[in-house]
């Protein structure tokens, strides 16, 4: 890529990526952006108005995945699929998806203005794609709309997930004007690229600027609720009291301790904790916890998950509380396509980086499409510190460009190749 190319470049992904940075942004606090909401919302009509003006069409199907398609090549062409995800965690980070999503249409009007002086002959079409709560902050599981797309999780049951405040996900997906499919999105792919923010330090301590993933943890998570009895705080008897905050409290210490002494290589979690009636008067009835590991191995998450749900049930026991387990779910890990791996390599390569192979302990979009059958690639650039899901997470400008520049050396490859073949140098 030119110099000079690669500034302006540079110059629209900084201006799109301060458009969108600002949506739930709040000084100190982060972005908070959760899918479905206003703020969502906001986030994709911005994506939306900054595609058409490209020349892009933009459709959404029934789960709300948003597709800003480049129909380059005719009805009948095989597509590409590029991006990631506009929503957020709460007071999170600002490169975390949207990255992504921006630098994939950043690439895609590159390659739109070059069709437009003979120097671009696509044999594909091209959607650049913001997948619906791929974060899960608001509503689990994570990876859903990448999830519906790919067929592992069905709409319906999508569409009724709840958040913490018994909002249902089509609801809310109907207040910021999603209410059905469309006609005309795009079909299945026949591959699928994603470029994503490390989020660990894997690169940075490796001196790389380019990871290249060839895989992903595998991870099980598990939602337990413990049920006991309200009461006042006062003068009820501690014998007579049926707290499931105390067994839930149990259940998070035994969590840890088992699982740091038995299996202390995997990664694990205590992370949300919902209380009800959540007064501090009255004797907690019913607590609900999300629990997490990951691994690499399926079959020791299975020993790990049965270990701590056993020992969920004895903090149950010894409270006078029963247990209650709303989900046990494993996402099993992803091995990215080999032959994209290697179109990746060597467009870091012609960009002058030597990319890294390694694995993500994260989930992103790109597992759900690769499950599914779907060749996919994800591609990684440096996090400071590997700081992420949180205010403080920053990528440096060169980082950004790098990615962006692979990138948009995949796509163009891919775009131009002939159906069922991977354009190579």
């Amino acid at each position: 890529m030119h110099e000079t190319a690669a500034i302006n470049d540079l110059d629209r992904l900084t201006a799109i990526f301060d458009r969108i940075s600002a949506v739930g942004a709040r000084p100190g606090e982060g972005v908070t952006r959760l899918a479905a909401s206003a703020e969502d919302g906001a986030a994709r009509a911005i994506f939306a108005e900054w595609m058409i003006e490209g020349g892009a069409r933009i459709e959404q199907d029934a789960i709300g995945n948003q597709f800003a398609c480049f129909d380059w090549a005719g009805e009948a062409a095989p597509w590409v699929f590029a991006g990631s995800h506009l929503d957020t965690q709460p007071r999170g980070g600002r490169f975390d998806g949207a990255f992504g999503v921006l630098a994939a249409g950043c690439a895609a009007l590159a390659m739109s203005h070059d069709l437009g002086t003979m120097r671009f002959k696509p044999a594909c079409n091209l959607a650049v794609v913001n997948w619906t709560n791929e974060e899960g902050a608001r509503y689990q599981p994570s990876l859903t709309g990448s999830g519906v797309f790919s067929g592992a999780l069905p709409l319906e049951r999508a569409l009724a997930l709840r958040d913490g405040v018994g909002v249902e996900l089509g609801a809310a997906l109907a207040a910021i004007g999603i209410t059905g499919a469309t006609q005309n999105v795009p079909p299945r792919p026949k591959t699928y690229v994603e470029l994503h923010v490390e989020q660990g330090r894997i690169l940075n301590e490796a001196g790389r600027g380019i990871g290249v993933v060839e895989g992903t943890w595998a991870a099980r998570k598990i939602t337990a609720s413990w049920i006991g009895r309200a009461a006042h705080t006062g003068p009820t008897p501690m014998a007579d009291r049926r707290d499931a905050l105390l067994a839930a409290a149990q259940g998070i210490a035994g969590f840890e301790a088992v699982t740091a002494q038995a299996y202390p290589h995997l990664h694990r979690s205590a992370a949300r904790l919902v209380v009800e009636p959540n007064s501090p008067n009255v004797v907690v009835e019913r607590a609900t916890v999300w629990f997490e590991l990951r691994g690499l191995d399926t079959a020791e998450l299975d020993r790990a998950g049965q270990a701590v749900l056993a020992l969920f049930a004895k903090a149950a026991s010894d409270t006078g509380t029963r247990l209650e387990i709303a989900a046990d779910m494993l996402r099993a890990p992803a091995e990215m396509d080999a032959g994209l791996m290697a179109l990746v390599g060597e467009a870091a390569r012609s960009a002058g980086f030597e990319p890294l192979i390694m694995r993500s302990v994260a989930g992103h979009d790109a597992v759900a499409l690769q499950n599914s059958g779907i060749a996919s690639a994800l591609i990684f650039v440096p996090s400071v510190d590997g700081i992420a899901h949180h205010p403080d997470e920053f990528t440096h400008p060169e980082d950004l460009q790098a990615g962006l520049s692979v990138l948009e050396s995949v796509l163009r490859r891919l775009v131009e190749a002939p159906a069922g073949q991977d354009k190579k140098d």
